[in-house]
């Protein structure tokens, strides 16, 4: 998401502040961290467990970006994951899955030479392992491999692999509190995050449930079939970029000749400052609502606002490129989804 043929001059005067650039690449990169959580945690009886189909979609409006000017970038995300769990026992479980997200963007007002990258992909293929101990404890243990880029090309270089461990408590049939740590692995970096787990339902109407730094939900629920409720919670991802338009120009590739109008050599390729993928963060919180169709299959809503939305370019050795990250004005989203829950039992 840049120029193909940025001015060097720009280049240098954004090199000055290179250190916060890589500041925000590195929260960046945390935030996109979330986009690999979701959590088994125990309940007071038994394991809480993920939802065996999920299919959502999200909108934002379009926004205009700080550079190049006057383009606007429009967000539209669509999700779909699959769980199956597997008793091993009567307190031991093994839960493979299946997620497939893609971000779709769309331009206007985009100049001329501007790469206009539209579709960012992730697979992963997580396995849970759940182990219910004595006294109400319980252990999770996750990884999940998988693949994200524009999947303009497939190399080595588009694997990642997430894990997560998680223990938790319960200390009454109301409260459940959890602990534990979560890390990634991907474009060389490894990246670990502490995580923190609370489930409170003082009564059948009342839940408040949190995974930090995950999300954080509380919702009324009447008579099992309705679901009103706040929620917020930090999505993001980091995601490959093999596109030719990209790979195939400077700085990523030399040039046959040089540009007497920028002050570097263009026939010089320059690693440090081509693009070899880009994290991409967003923080929302809104109104959820919720509508049981039939048996355990709901409908969900939310409506609200983001908080925070930037998105980061990297070079090959995952540092960020001075003057590349943007930070995208906020916005109103709508998510709508089908979720089909584990039958109460």
């Amino acid at each position: 998401m840049r120029r193909a043929d940025r001015p060097v001059a720009r280049s240098l005067a954004a090199r000055r502040g290179e250190g916060a650039s890589r500041r925000s690449a590195r929260t960046s990169r945390l935030l996109a961290l979330a986009a690999f959580l979701w959590v088994l945690a125990p309940g007071a009886a038994l394991a809480q467990f993920p939802d065996l189909v999920d299919l959502s979609a999200q909108y934002m409006p379009g926004v205009a970006l700080e550079d190049p000017r006057p383009a606007r970038a429009q967000v539209t995300s669509y999700e779909v994951s699959a769980n199956v769990p597997i008793p091993l026992g009567e307190r031991t479980y093994l839960i493979p899955g299946a997620t497939y997200h893609v971000e779709a963007v769309s331009y206007a007002d985009a100049p001329p030479g501007f790469d206009q990258l539209r579709a960012f992909h992730s697979v992963d293929v997580p396995l849970l392992f759940v182990q219910l101990l004595p006294r109400d404890w319980s252990l999770s243990l996750r990884v999940a491999p998988g693949l994200a880029g524009d999947f303009e090309g497939l190399d080595v270089g588009l694997a990642r692999v997430s894990g997560l461990a998680l223990a938790t408590h319960a200390l009454s049939e109301k409260l459940v509190l959890g602990g534990g740590a979560l890390a990634s692995f991907s474009f060389g970096s490894f990246l670990p995050l502490p995580a923190a787990y609370v489930d409170w339902t003082p009564n059948p109407y009342f839940r408040l449930e949190a995974f930090l730094p995950g999300f954080a939900t509380a919702k009324l629920t009447f008579s099992d079939r309705l679901e009103i409720g706040l929620r917020a919670d930090v999505a993001g991802n980091a995601y490959a970029v093999r596109d030719a338009r990209v790979t195939g120009a400077w700085p990523c590739a030399a040039r046959p000749a040089d540009d007497p109008a920028t002050e570097q050599d263009e026939r010089v390729a320059r690693p440090e400052q081509c693009v070899d993928h880009i994290a991409y963060s967003v923080a929302t919180a809104g109104v959820t609502l919720g509508v049981r169709a039939f048996s355990s299959v709901w409908l969900t809503a939310q409506a609200g606002h983001s908080l925070l939305r930037r998105f980061e370019p990297m070079n090959e050795d995952d540092e960020g490129i001075p003057g590349g990250g943007q930070s995208l004005p906020n916005t109103f989203f709508f998510r709508a989804g089908v979720t089909w829950r584990i039958p109460k039992t």
